[in-house]
């Protein structure tokens, strides 16, 4: 059971990401999944490391609210 449960969690979650606009669903995959640091992301997306931090701040906030009742 814990299992078919958590493998549910991770698709709701995903769901959820893939839902997020793009520029949010982008700053989310490069620094929650694939681990890049925020100089990195900012050197991707051309922009400074504020703007990457502002930007994963806001994505995490929608997940959130996306995820309040599911999770």
């Amino acid at each position: 059971d814990e299992i078919s449960e958590k493998r549910e969690q991770k698709i709701l979650v995903q769901k959820a990401i893939n839902s997020l606009e793009e520029e949010r669903r982008l700053v989310i995959v490069l620094r929650d999944i694939q681990g890049l640091a925020y100089e990195e992301i900012a050197r991707i997306l051309d922009c400074s490391e504020g703007t990457v931090k502002s930007r994963i701040h806001r994505a995490r906030n929608v997940l959130k609210e996306k995820l309040k009742d599911v999770i």
